[in-house]
This record gives structure tokens, sequence and C-alpha cells, in this order.
């Protein structure tokens, strides 16, 4: 069959590209302006990003091929880099590109004219115009009512169609009652441009469900359901993760536009059958080659379990119920909830990697790399570019499969888990790297070890039987004796003198580090955009601004904790809501990455411990502490203070190992963190508020946290800036950074200069007598504007000189203002604490003696008792007085009083109160008396009076207010 003229054929895309190619400097001027011609190829800026200098893009002048070393696309032709420059399809863009060059044919006509000739003079309208939603059709013509509707929307929120589903009885010979689905738009007449509403789908490409949120939260992870029910659920089952679904399920996803998720973290949940498991996986590779950020698969294994509680803490166990077909609505209606998902997340085992996963794309290569020696060959083997042969004396060498280096022994830092890294490229040229753990290679055929290099795209020689080329793989395997080792580690930061990060280790390492996942959600630690971007957008807007120069300063003081052996700690900002705090910790993770390395405080504390151990030696960011259930907020406070999760036994109910970290984190909230927990009457401790330490967030300026606008109109619109800011320019600090403090010269400089920075700024802070938990305080405060000096002498903030040191002071004094002083605050919690006791509880718990310290017959039955209170009157006239004198028994004193005022002890609140002569002492000086007359004087009590109690307290807070 001749094919027509105007036709787009394979022989039409090739005379396109050779004309193009032959043409190729005017068509690269045109759409890549300002590039370089290096060794035959033309380097650029990036058109997908606002990138100052030329790099992260090139194209090769001879063939057409290009790479974005930004997002790892790539395309083999320059058709289809007009298709990624401009947004458009293959076959627009060969029509832009023949106009372009004045080739295109006489008879093919426009795009816009062949969608008019259409056959059908009816076209979809969307969105759908407001004027026309009123005679949106509520029910159907033959099933009635929906059952649901969902509306699909575009990101501006105007409405794109509608689905509804019907839940239908049953039909005969069927067990369950039938679901229809069924979509419904509205078309306009090409003609008369009538409008008409119609049961039938959008034609492709068809939009996602929630577009709208999608748009509004750029950086939060997405799940993918196969219908809208199921991402309903899915939705409330993992709340950090936007949900949403295609049209009309599997048969139609090849229909939907995906390109919503370009960028983003993606999370496949299949129906649990063969077609939904065969449609996501597909999906998985598609995404990926789309430019998802990263794709991974629901483990649907897991749910053949029941959920329950054990003291409020969510447990599984084997025996539930998990159907073909089912999905996350079945999952829901039986009981399981978010808590539960989130155990399975904290273990690492909800998710799984697709059965073939690219590399990564490329990062800008700033890092100083580990140092690998070359590959090693195994006796009997050789490796060539053209593959891996197997050597005999007598026969030709037989080759095995493609090249596969071995690249070192591998083990973790304990000496265990032994393996072998080995690496080989897929038949897309992309190059992959796998660690064999030893064991696979003794399992049944080793299948364990063959089947993931064959599932990433390892190549087995297809000329010879396939047993005799596996066999020859696994002796090859097993064979390897050379020296070279490579040392597993399961988390970022420092190891040894070298920092790892995703992108390589910084610093001098004795062996290569590698990274082994073992299903930790780590901190997407990566950059975008230039170091000097960063400085001129965020950086710049730091000085004159305390709390966001503090901020940014956590972020680089978070890697000086190791060095200098201290403990972890956070900031918690706190004030009135929507005055750019959260736009505060944007800012401070931008020193390592986007803003969705910003956590949310909504977690539970198992949670919070993977996240806790994925960020060691850096920051960890956490927004809105009112998220955080106060029941266990105080208890998750003293963790991440602590640095270390709690101890859990595994299944053979030996001890796993207890996770552990050192970290700065910093939070905001609209509450300090003792009214969060009071209004939960939850105890408060002294102890959480140093671990935690609160700094206002209004700077008293009158503009929130700021102080300096920078020429802005208000802070609402300096806030907007550094927002829009944060997501474009990130991560470049942080290498800067890493790289000097690195340098064995400037380690050990920091290290010196640590204890005279903190004598300085304790001089100029605090005052002689100042408490310990206030030198404490002093201490987090100066590391903070020791980092930030630091980090500005290096060149990585280009602030001047004392910024960081000036605003780390400002805070400082804000935090001991609030806090009232510099003075030891549980000795005011002591007195406060004893002072709600007997206001509180002064009539209801302590038993009423008369005059010879009998019990006053006439006095109500005493329900709860914690002793016994005896009142007396001295003076008269003006000068008269009353005063109560109280008797609690020593195990109500431990036990009932202080064993709930958030004290360490009651011989911590017996010294407070014995200073300042609370406490009635017997004639040996001890703080519990016997009292003649209440049980024959045989028993020994606590005593003190309303009226020495609170002259104490009032001295106590007029010592504070002195000092504040």
């Amino acid at each position: 069959m001749k094919t027509p003229k105007g036709s787009i054929t394979p022989a039409r895309f090739q005379d396109v590209n050779r004309l193009a190619l032959s043409r190729v400097e005017g068509v690269l001027a045109h759409w890549l302006p300002g590039g370089v011609n290096k060794n035959g190829e033309y380097i650029v800026k990036n058109p997908a990003r606002d990138d100052r200098n030329v790099g992260s893009f090139s194209v090769n002048l001879s063939t057409g091929q290009w790479y974005d070393f930004a997002t790892g696309d790539k395309g083999g032709d320059l058709v289809a880099l007009v298709a990624y420059v401009e947004g458009q399809s293959q076959a627009d863009a060969l029509h832009t590109l023949e106009a372009f060059m004045g080739s295109a044919p006489a008879e093919l006509p426009s795009r816009k004219k062949a969608e008019v000739a259409s056959s059908d003079p009816w076209q979809p309208v969307a969105p759908i115009p407001a004027d026309a939603l009123s005679g949106i059709p509520k029910i159907h013509f033959k099933h009635g009512d929906p059952w649901k509707r969902w509306e699909y929307r575009d990101t501006q929120g105007a409405l794109l169609m509608v689905i509804d589903r019907f839940n239908l009885p049953a039909q005969p010979g069927e067990d369950k009652p039938r679901k229809v689905f069924s979509p419904l738009t509205l078309w306009r007449h090409a003609g008369t441009g009538d409008t008409k509403w119609q049961r039938k789908g959008l034609p492709a490409p068809r939009p996602l469900l929630n577009l709208e949120a999608l748009a509004k939260q750029p950086s939060a992870p997405v799940v993918v359901c196969e219908g809208e029910k199921s991402a309903d659920a899915a939705g409330t089952l993992l709340p950090d993760y936007l949900a949403t679904c295609w049209p009309n399920g599997t048969n139609s996803v090849s229909k939907a536009d995906f390109s919503p998720l370009k960028g983003r973290d993606v999370v496949l949940w299949p129906d649990n059958d063969a077609g939904g498991i065969a449609c996501m996986e597909a999906l998985a590779g598609d995404l990926q080659a789309l430019g998802a950020k990263s794709v991974r698969l629901m483990v649907l294994d897991h749910f053949h379990q029941v959920p329950g509680w054990h003291n409020e803490t969510p447990t599984l166990e084997a025996g539930g119920e998990w159907h073909e077909k089912d999905d996350a609505a079945d999952l829901l209606a039986r009981g399981w909830t978010a808590d539960h998902l989130s155990k399975l997340l904290t273990e690492g085992v909800l998710f799984q990697e697709p059965v073939s996963t690219p590399a990564p794309a490329k990062k800008p290569d700033t890092a100083k790399r580990d140092k690998r020696k070359k590959p090693q060959e195994t006796p009997g083997f050789t490796v060539k570019d053209t593959g891996l042969y197997a050597v005999t004396e007598d026969d030709e060498p037989r080759r095995v499969c493609e090249r596969l280096d071995i690249i070192a022994q591998t083990r973790d830092e304990r000496g265990h888990n032994w393996g072998l890294l080995v690496e080989f490229c897929d038949p897309d040229g992309i190059t992959k790297r796998w660690n064999i753990p030893m064991p696979a290679l003794i399992s049944e055929g080793a299948k364990d070890a063959i089947a993931p290099l064959l599932s990433m795209g390892l190549k087995l020689d297809a000329k010879r039987p396939a047993r005799n080329t596996k066999n020859d793989l696994i002796s090859y395997l097993q064979g390897y004796g050379g020296d070279a080792r490579a040392r597993l580690v399961d988390r970022m930061g420092w190891h040894g003198d070298a920092y790892l990060l995703p992108m390589g280790a910084i610093g001098d390492t004795s062996e290569a580090l590698e990274f082994t996942n073992h299903g930790a959600e780590l901190p997407s630690i990566e950059e975008a955009g230039t170091l000097e971007d960063w400085q001129t957008h965020i950086g710049a807007l730091c000085p004159g601004n305390d709390r966001l120069t503090l901020s940014v300063c956590v972020a680089f003081a978070g890697p000086l904790l190791h060095l200098l052996g201290l403990e972890s700690g956070g900031f918690h900002l706190y004030g009135e809501s929507s005055g750019g705090k959260t736009t505060h910790l944007q800012a401070a993770v931008s020193v390592y990455g986007s803003p969705k390395l910003v956590r949310s405080w909504r977690s539970t504390d198992n949670a919070l411990e993977s996240i806790a151990s994925a960020h060691s030696d850096g920051l960890l960011a956490l927004d809105e502490i009112g998220m955080c259930s106060p029941r266990i907020i105080g208890e998750t406070v003293y963790m991440l203070g602590n640095g270390a999760g709690k101890a859990r036994a595994n299944d053979r109910g030996n001890g796993k190992p207890v996770r552990r970290w050192r970290l700065l984190f910093l939070s905001t909230g609209e509450k300090t963190l003792e009214q969060h927990m009071d209004e939960a009457n939850q105890m408060h401790r002294a102890g959480m508020d140093i671990r935690m330490l609160g700094v206002p967030a209004d700077a008293g300026a009158g503009m929130g946290l700021f102080q300096s606008l920078h020429g802005f109109a208000n802070a609402a619109e300096l806030s907007d800036y550094l927002k829009a800011s944060v997501g474009k320019y990130y991560g470049t600090p942080l290498v800067k950074f890493l790289e000097a403090l690195t340098e064995p010269d400037n380690t050990r400089t920091v290290i010196k200069a640590f204890p005279k920075t903190l004598q300085a700024f304790e001089k100029e802070t605090l005052p002689k007598d100042a408490s310990g938990q206030a030198h404490r305080a002093a201490a987090r405060f100066a590391l903070v504007a020791l980092a930030g000096e630091y980090a500005t002498t290096w060149g990585a903030t280009g602030w001047p000189a004392y910024t960081a040191w000036n605003a780390a002071k400002a805070c400082f004094a804000a935090w001991l203002a609030a806090r009232g002083g510099a003075g030891n605050q549980e000795e005011t919690k002591v007195l406060d604490a004893l002072c709600h006791l007997i206001e509180t509880h002064g009539e209801a718990r302590f038993s009423r003696l008369n005059i010879d310290y009998q019990h006053d017959s006439h006095a109500p039955r005493t329900v709860n008792k914690l002793g016994y209170r005896r009142t007396e009157t001295f003076g008269s006239g003006a000068e008269l007085r009353t005063v109560t004198t109280y008797y609690i028994t020593p195990a109500a004193w431990a036990k009932e009083v202080w064993g709930r005022a958030g004290l360490p002890s009651a011989r911590q609140a017996n010294k407070v109160l014995k200073a300042h002569e609370v406490l009635q002492l017997d004639h040996e000086g001890k703080t519990s008396i016997k009292v003649p007359g209440i049980k024959g004087g045989s028993a020994r009590y606590y005593v003190f009076t309303d009226e020495a109690l609170y002259k104490a307290q009032g001295a106590a807070n007029d010592e504070l207010e002195a000092a504040a």
C-alpha cells in the first residue's frame, strides 16, 4: 500500500532529523541559545531550570543525542529535543521542527484544522464553565442515584469530569452485587455551539484524580491506586501521601496523563490480583521513564494479618483476611489504620523496589568520591568489554554473560553480613550496582543471587544452555578472592573522617563506603541551582533577621555534633500561626535539599525513630507540634534529645540493635511544649525544655519573625519570595561547608575553637550565678553561632562576619526572657507544684485536725487522703492572719506529690524546699518529722505551712523577674 505523502511515518521522522542535523547550529541557537561547543558537544544552560551557568544540559552535534544531567531525561534526536523543550508530543514536535525549517508538506493540515474537520462535530469541554455546572445530571437515566460521585478537577480546581459509581443487584448466578462506573462529561457542538452532558469519558490524555491537591503540594509523596474508592482509603491509611488514581481502571492506564508525577516520590498500590499487579509493575517503568524521582510498589503480602492494639500500640498478628481483588478500601473496612501501616513503614517492609530500577539521575560531581580499587578477576575467568568469559586450558573461552565486574567484597561496620559488590550495564546502557549477600550464593541454584541481576537487566549468553551459563556465573562469583573491600553502611553522615551523602562521600575514607538501604526512608539530600543562586535568593535575606539566620545556622551545626562530642537537641519556634514559621523551616532545610525534607510532627514515636536515624549527623525539621499527640510528645522530645530509640526484641526473643543518632532538630508550633502538654494534662519536665529550646517566633519588630524586609513591601511578600526560592535553589551550601569541614586542618580548628567560643558566648549572655540548665542551653546556641561563622568563613553563606554570632545571641536572649531568667527553672517548678497541690486538694484530700492534733469528728470523710491539715489564727484586728499547716505522709509525698510533678525525685524537691525554708525540720535537721498527737507521734510526716510556701514562691518569682 502506498503511504500518503502527508502521513507521519518513521521515514518522515528520519528525513526531518537528517535535515535538522545538517542545520544543527541554527536549530540549537533557536531552542537552546547561549551554549558553547566543547569537543563536539553543545553545552548549554538547562532549559528546564533557571540555571545561571551552562553545564547541566548537552547535545551531541553529530548525532543529535541529548542529555539532561539534572533530571536524567535523554533523547536520541532533535525531534525528541524539541518535544522536550516545548513540552509537546513527538508528532507535534515534528510539525514544529518542519515549520521552523520550512519543509512541512503543503497538503498537511494544521492541528487545529484537523480537529475542526473531525468527523464528530461534538467536542469535549474541559474545564467546564461555571455557568454549566447547574445543569449537571444528578441521577443516571437507568441506574438512578449514584452510590458515590468523584470529581476530577484541574490544578486550579475547575471541574473536568465526574465518575459515578452504582452498586447494582447481583445477576442470577452471581454472589456479589455489581459495581458499575459511569463517567459524565460536557460536550459542545462545533457548528451550533450547543452543549450537552454525555455519559462518556474524556479523550486521552485523561486527568488524574486530585490534581488540585497535587499542584498545591508539589513536594508531597503520592500513592497511586487503581480506583477512586481505593484512593480515598489510601489517603486515610497513608496520611502523609497524596492519593490519586486514573479513570476507568487497568484497561485505560495508557490513556491517562501521568506528567503531574514527574519529579515526585511515588508509591503504587495495586489491587490484589494478577492484572492489577502487572499493570502497576508496567506503570512503574513508565513513571521512571517519565522522570518520577522514585517509584516503589506496595508489598501486599503483609495484609494477610489481623490488625489490633496493645496499650494503644498497633499490633499485627497472623490470620487476617486478604482476598483476591481486595484493595485499600477493604483494608480500611477490616480495622487497619494509619498507625498499622506506619508500623510496617517504620520496619522498612511496606514498600519494595520495582523489578527493574534504572540508575538514579546523574548528580553534580561536587563531592569527593569514595576511593575505589579497580575490579579484580576471578581465577579461571576473564572480563572484557564484550562480556564475561570462562577460560579453560583446552577449550576456547566460553562467554557467560555481558560484562560483569566484581568491585569488592563487602561487610558491615561490625564485620558481619559479607557480600560481593558487582557492577554491569543493562541493555539501555545504564550502569547498575548491586550487593549480593554471600548466603545467596548457596541458596538453591543460587537463584537469590542471580535472579536480582537478571531482573536488573544483566543478559546471559543466549547461544549456550541457560543451565551452563548459570553454573559458570555462580562459579565466577563464588571463586572471587580479590582483596578489594567496601564497607556497607545503613545511614548517611559521618563514617570515620568522611561524611556520606547520597551522591558520594565527602572527605577521606580508608575504604569505599557502599550504602545499603534495608527499606529505610532516607532524606533526599540533593542539589538545585548554584551556590551563588542560594546566596542571592535565600542567604542574602538572613542578615538582620535573627530567627531566619538561626534556622539556617542550625542546619550547618548538625554535622559538628559528632566532631565535638555534643548531645542531640533542638529548637522550637513558637507563636501565632501564619507568621512564616514553616518558611523558616524550609529555609533551614534548603542547606541540605528541597522543601520536602520538612517533616511533620504528625508521626508515631516509632516512625520518628526511623526518621531521626535517617537524619543523623544533620538536621531534622519538624513542622507544627500541635499535630503530635500530647500523650507521646514529651517522651518523643526526650527520645530525640537522648539520641536513641527503644530497645526491642526480634522474633527469636533476642535484642535488636537500638537505633541511634546524633542530630539537631528544628520545630515549629503555635504553642510552647509546656502549653501543648498542659492542655492534655500530661506531665511536663524542665529537662524537656532544655532538650528543645523554645524561641518566641515574634522578633518584636512588628513583622512577625522578620526584622528586616530587604526591600520587600511587607513580611508576607518576603515570606512568599523565600518560599518560592527554597524550591529552586538548595543543597549547595551543605556540600561547600562539608568540603571545608572535612579538611583535617579545618576539623582540628573547629574542635579547638568550640571551648573558647562557648566561654565567650556565656560571658556575653549569662550572669555569674546562672543555673546549669542555662549553661546547657547557652552551649547549644554557641554551637549554632560557631557553625554559622565557619560557614561564612568558608564561603557557604555569603554573610558578613558576626551575622551568625549576633543572631544566636539575640535568640538566646529571647529564650532567657521567655523562660524567666537564667535561674534553675526546677526550683520554681517545685514551689509552683506544691502551691497547686494545696490549692486544688487542700480541702478534699487532707483530713482536718483539731487543736489537740486529733481527727475532727465533725469533719467530712476524706477520700484518697494525702495527709492532715490544721488551721490556726494569730494576732488580732488588722494583724489577724490564718495559717494552715499540712502534714503529708512520706509515701504520699514521694508518689502522689512529686512522682507526678515532672521532677526527678522527692529528694530533689526536699532540697529546694529546705533551701527556701518551707519544710519544718526536726532537731537533727531531717526533712520528715514526728508530730506529737498524730498517731501517738510514732509516724513521720513532711510538714509545711501555706504561709511559708507562698512567701518562698513570691521571693523566687521576684528573683526570676529581676534576672530577666
